[in-house]
């Protein structure tokens, strides 16, 4: 049995990203966008996943150094397929902060953040 608000935030997680993932297909250049996504849809799942089943270093609670790490490694050496590996760097590393973070839904708040970070690097490098 769900506690109460809990089916209600399993039903909203989804409608958060698929604003997350429009808004940054509207705000950002083509591969930054998809880059951002990248990194959402794996590193979100790759670190709650590493987190819970292997974390052992608490950073903050339902986050570990384990999940955050593996969750970085995933979503930098994916999103490095589609961009540059330093606004790559950046944004994973961006999105794993947010994740850090706890906000409740930052399925919508990572691939911005991520895309942010990732538009900054790409006008410095140039």
């Amino acid at each position: 049995m769900s506690e109460p608000g809990e089916s209600a935030h399993f039903i909203i997680r989804p409608i958060y990203l698929a604003i997350g993932v429009i808004l940054a297909l509207i705000l950002f250049p083509t591969s930054i966008a998809y880059a951002s996504i990248v990194i959402v849809a794996v590193g979100d799942p790759i670190a709650a996943y590493v987190g819970q089943r292997f974390g052992h270093r608490h950073l903050r609670p339902r986050k570990t150094a384990e999940g955050t790490l593996a969750g970085f490694i995933a979503s930098f050496l994916l999103a490095s397929l589609i961009i540059n590996p330093l606004p790559a760097f950046l944004g994973a590393a961006g999105a794993m902060l947010l994740e850090l973070l706890d906000i409740p839904d930052d399925n919508l708040t990572m691939p911005i953040g991520a895309g942010a970070l990732m538009m900054l690097a790409r006008a410095f490098a140039r």
